[in-house]
């Protein structure tokens, strides 16, 4: 039985919970947030005694029974706490991004080579069937690719609640962690654009960037936090790569379940974390065995090398400084 507590009560750190909950050999230890009232209406909602429930971080990771924890936390906390885990012999799961600035992923990329602890990039798209097949494609074609498109566009609704973080950070990190694990080819130029569509919001919620890789690839990353809410959908994504030979195409979440109920139209998740005859499945839980199974044996290859999300964060990191320096940047002075 591996034993796993939940930092962060938030809505991402709600659906750790829920998936949890549903597999087999694990044990929800315990969840952790610092508002005591946020605590008790998740506990409450999910069946979770007090004796479960923590709002010190501390005295959670000095339970001797503990085994894991997932960081699902803001993005500045991450570090410290992962930090604190390890020093107790925690094995630890951080919520992307793993850190908005290269230096602290840089600290924690040390603190992962230097551990007995396992520490996990929670870049969970990396197991969603979809963006596997593509992975998988991709390892049988021979010729160039010659451009990738990413396109992740948002509901307006959602941008007031996550413009604490830029939405390179919030939303194109998903993306930038496909490009990093499509190719070996490294980054040579970036140029981005953003536009602010809230004035008191200091965050932009119009992004555009394109990277030149070193291999001749172009990509091009698009976010846009106003989709209309009437969609009734999380996400608008796509992806579109063309190749030496061929095409791929992949859309996520896709059109194949939409429900209009009393007038309102709804596209349910069936792909991330759905409920499923009593059990969460999709590509949260998929992530989450592969911790599991990297904790039980330490031989198991790491889907997502703290590397590569190390990788990631640079990209972020330039193509924002592209957007507001307005101008150009080159891998070489990242």
């Amino acid at each position: 039985m591996v034993r796993i507590a939940v930092i962060g009560t938030g809505a991402f750190g709600v659906e750790h919970i829920r998936t949890i909950r549903s597999m087999n050999g694990v044990e929800l230890f315990g969840i952790c947030n610092r508002s005591e009232e946020r605590l008790m209406i998740v506990a409450k909602e999910y069946g979770i005694s007090s004796e479960k429930t923590y709002t010190d971080v501390t005295k959670l990771l000095q339970e001797k029974a503990l085994d894991a924890v997932v960081i699902a936390t803001d993005e500045q906390s991450h570090e410290p706490i992962a930090r604190q885990a390890v020093e107790y012999g925690k094995h630890v799961l951080i919520e992307k991004p793993i850190s908005t600035q290269v230096e602290t992923a840089e600290q924690l990329l040390k603190l992962a080579k230097t551990s007995d602890s396992i520490i996990l990039p929670g870049h969970m798209l990396r197991f969603d069937p979809g963006y596997a097949a593509v992975k998988n494609k991709l390892e049988t074609i021979t010729g160039p690719i010659h451009s990738v498109r990413f396109k992740r566009n948002v509901p307006f609704e959602r941008f007031s609640l996550h413009a604490r973080t830029h939405p390179v950070f919030m939303a194109l990190s998903h993306d930038i962690d496909q490009l990093v694990w499509y190719t070996n080819s490294k980054p040579k130029r970036f140029f981005a654009m953003e536009k602010k569509i809230v004035s008191d919001i200091d965050m932009p919620g119009i992004f555009f960037g394109f990277i030149e890789m070193e291999d001749g690839m172009i990509c091009s990353l698009e976010t846009q936090w106003c989709l209309p809410n009437e969609y009734g959908q999380y996400l608008d994504v796509e992806l579109e790569m063309m190749y030496d030979g061929g095409h791929i195409r992949y859309r996520f979440p896709g059109d194949t379940l939409s429900v209009i109920d009393h007038g309102k139209m709804m596209r349910p998740d069936i792909q991330l974390s759905p409920f499923i005859h009593g059990h969460v499945y999709g590509a949260l839980r998929n992530e989450l065995e592969h911790f599991v199974e990297l904790i039980k044996n330490k031989s198991t290859r790491q889907v997502v090398p703290m590397e590569e999300a190390v990788l990631g964060i640079k990209i972020c990191d330039a193509l924002i400084t592209s957007a507001k320096e307005r101008r150009a940047i080159s891998w070489e002075n990242v």
